[in-house]
């Protein structure tokens, strides 16, 4: 339930069906101000998979599998086993984001209570790393999986800011956001079945709206907006445009 725009944390269920991805999702469909729309089969978004197979509840979702590129954004110490996409045809890329200020890693702690705050300090500790994911994202030459452990925070953050930048709606953006809410339940009872603490932070459990908000609203803010934020943390101008080239249909235009 959406409280204020915050999502009360929910606890695991009892007895939730466990069997499958709890938050994989193709990040298709989603309009862009000028009429355009990510295509399917290009961007995924998840938690860490416990196995290659997608086997399962939610797994209609993604219509091509295996992705050709992985950009995992977790943290050494959160490597549990091995990756289980790291087979042939799958290229592995593992960027940490933002180490020190992870959201998952920096809530056992009780110095940063505030979901919002840790958002806006993720975003810009990592600009470098969100850059450099930029250019992977664009330069692949198939469907794309990000994914931190929970694929909400760091995630949504990367997702975030890679749809902006080829111009996708914000409020698309927040709905994409908001969709891993209906997703918690499952979410923590897998990863409390693979051995994954709860975080001490109880907003670490939910997704909280103004979160993703605060760093929409910084990067947006940047002259050029969050193609500019991007080109001054790194990113090559060509990219932005390969990676709109590679996410997005053509315009629609209507019969006349």
């Amino acid at each position: 339930m959406i409280l204020g725009g915050v999502t009360t944390n929910p606890s695991p269920a009892a007895g939730s069906a466990i069997d499958g991805p709890a938050n994989l999702r193709d990040v298709r469909g989603l309009r862009t101000h000028d009429g355009r729309i990510v295509r399917r089969g290009v961007l995924y978004r998840s938690e860490a998979l416990r196995s290659r197979s997608i086997d399962g509840v939610g797994s209609n979702d993604v219509a091509i599998w295996p992705p050709t590129t992985v950009i995992d954004l977790r943290a050494p110490e959160e490597h549990l086993t091995a990756h289980p996409l790291d087979v042939d045809g799958t290229v592995v890329h593992s960027v940490p984001l933002g180490v020190s200020l992870a959201p998952a890693l920096a809530a056992v702690r009780d110095d940063h209570p505030d979901l919002a705050l840790a958002y806006r300090h993720l975003a810009k500790d990592a600009a470098g790393e969100i850059a450099r994911i930029v250019g992977l994202v664009a330069r692949a030459d198939g469907p794309v999986l990000v994914h931190c452990t929970a694929g909400k925070d760091r995630t949504g953050i990367v997702v975030a800011v890679l749809l902006r930048a080829v111009g996708v709606r914000h409020e698309d953006v927040m709905a994409d956001y908001l969709r891993t809410e209906a997703n918690l339940p499952r979410l923590w009872a897998a990863l409390t079945a693979a051995g994954v603490p709860s975080p001490r932070n109880s907003a670490l459990l939910g997704v909280q709206a103004e979160a993703l908000e605060g760093v929409l609203d910084d990067v947006d803010a940047t002259e050029g907006g969050t193609a500019g934020w991007l080109v001054e943390h790194g990113v090559d101008p060509a990219d932005i445009e390969r990676l709109s080239a590679r996410l997005l249909s053509a315009v629609y235009a209507p019969a006349a």
